[in-house]
């Protein structure tokens, strides 16, 4: 009895709250309610994706973050979305398209920041598509306490360099140079200064870049960090920093000749000239400086003043093989076959055993499409080649065949190889070979060589090959990953554009 007395003590409660029932809809709206916020919260949106394409992005994976801003931009229409694919198009150099949508993106929509990234990107295209006023002018409209500052004086310089306007380039460079900018952009800074001011002052030059060896992260602003999808556009300069400074270590009879050559091959050619022009008359280089001075100034684009005064030098000094050589250069650039042949001739006569002479008529014969006979006169070169130069001479060799594809399994791949033992730390060498593995139909020994290559310098043209040969041997996943890597190591080259032919092959 007690115990069905207290039964009832707990059930009236529970009565008393049943007599107002949960309705159907009650229980619904509770049981929906957490599923609901759980769908608001967890649910895929762009910025999701728009997270991962930009870290793919940040991370050099530029193929990876075009699909990823693509897949995006097919379901929404957002201004800085298109500035991503701006970006991404530009570091591919698909300047057309990436002009288009950095256009697209500038609106009063996006934030601060973002826009001055347009403004920095777009006259990058703009100068890339020669247009350099609007360039310009685009730039001129970031403030000098604008974020992106630094970065828009460097890109300034870069163009300046490019139109040879050496002193507003070094004003540029140096209203670059802070403790704001990042130690890799601010050795390239100090590189590019060091480039112009050896011109005039070697020694101060030097001095930039040796203590500019010694900057460390402690000497820089503690929020001096590339700001993000900035880093595409610093060009890579370690390898030009190291050559311009053994140049700068020179002694000071043979620097001229030797600077003035390292300007002629980076284009600078009124640097270059000048340079030339500083060399004693009485120099053991004066003839050479002479001959130099006169293929830059053709080069630069006096093409009459600079054959005539090589031809004067000729005339002057018949026995100069140097002269010669480049007057010959310039003939067969203006296919002027007849009189290429007569200074080569003349060579030849000079310098019979000279393994030069050889490599002469072996550009005179490609440039008549000859290639049989290109091809004697390569493997007379590489005969004569000193033991030290043996592998230079081979790697030229390698690099007629595969360019030419004559005799390429014959003769491409022995020269390769050649190269490789001579030279067995040079990833070129090893791309070479891997390039010629591949073509031969040894797909096996490609991948070994292109893996080399990779090991001493991870360049495209040898992650293309890699994947290439990968494909052939059946491994579809290494192979998709070598080409993918292949267009993100080089990613507005010709590199790129084969791999994605490539990619798009793979079944």
């Amino acid at each position: 009895m007690n115990r069905f007395v207290a039964l009832r003590r707990r059930v009236a409660p529970v009565r008393r709250h049943l007599s107002h029932p949960i309705t159907l809809l009650q229980v619904l709206v509770m049981l929906l309610l957490p599923a609901q916020a759980a769908r608001l919260v967890f649910q895929p949106d762009m910025r999701d994706g728009l997270r991962q394409a930009d870290m793919h992005f940040q991370t050099g994976r530029y193929y990876a973050a075009l699909r990823g801003y693509t897949a995006l931009q097919s379901e929404y229409d957002n201004a800085e979305l298109t500035l991503r694919l701006g970006m991404v198009r530009t570091v591919r150099g698909e300047y057309d398209l990436a002009e288009r949508a950095l256009w697209s993106a500038l609106g009063p929509e996006l934030p601060k920041e973002a826009h001055e990234l347009t403004l920095l990107y777009l006259g990058y295209v703009l100068d890339r598509r020669d247009k350099p006023g609007r360039a310009t002018e685009l730039w001129a409209l970031l403030p000098e306490d604008a974020q992106l500052s630094e970065y828009r004086h460097l890109l300034q310089a870069e163009q300046a360099l490019r139109q040879s306007d050496y002193a507003v380039a070094e004003i540029h460079y140096r209203a670059a140079r802070s403790p704001a900018l990042p130690s890799d952009w601010h050795a390239f800074v100090a590189y590019r200064l060091a480039l112009l001011r050896a011109a005039g002052d070697p020694a101060a030059a030097r001095n930039t870049l040796v203590r500019q060896q010694t900057v460390t992260p402690r000497d820089l602003s503690p929020s001096a960090q590339t700001p993000p999808f900035l880093a595409p556009l610093l060009p890579d300069s370690d390898t030009d920093a190291a050559e311009l400074l053994a140049v700068l270590q020179a002694d000071a009879a043979t620097r001229p000749q030797l600077l003035g050559q390292l300007y002629l091959e980076r284009n600078l050619f009124a640097l270059a000239e000048a340079q030339f022009a500083q060399v004693e008359p009485d120099s053991p280089n004066a003839r050479a400086a002479a001959a130099y001075a006169a293929y830059t100034r053709w080069r630069a684009g006096d093409t009459t003043g600079g054959q005539a005064r090589l031809e004067e030098l000729v005339a002057a000094h018949p026995h100069d093989s140097r002269a010669r050589t480049l007057l010959a250069l310039i003939y067969i650039a203006q296919e002027d076959t007849v009189a290429a042949r007569e200074q080569i001739d003349t060579i030849t006569t000079l310098a019979p055993a000279d393994p030069d002479t050889h490599l002469a008529w072996a550009n005179w014969y490609a440039a008549q499409r000859d290639y049989v006979k290109a091809s004697d006169e390569y493997r007379r070169a590489l005969s004569q080649a000193s033991p030290e130069q043996r592998g230079r001479y081979a790697l030229l060799t390698a690099r007629f065949h595969l360019s030419t594809t004559y005799e390429l399994c014959l003769s491409g791949l022995p020269a390769a190889e050649i190269a490789t033992r001579e030279r067995p730390e040079d990833a070129a060498a090893w791309t070479v070979l891997a390039a010629g593995r591949y073509y031969c139909g040894e797909a096996l020994g490609a991948v070994e060589a292109a893996r080399t290559a990779l090991r001493y310098n991870p360049a495209a043209d040898a992650a293309f090959y890699l994947g290439s040969a990968l494909a052939d041997i059946g491994d579809r996943a290494a192979a998709r990953n070598a080409l993918v890597r292949a267009a993100d190591l080089a990613p507005a080259s010709v590199w790129r554009e084969r791999a994605e032919i490539r990619l798009a092959q793979l079944p």
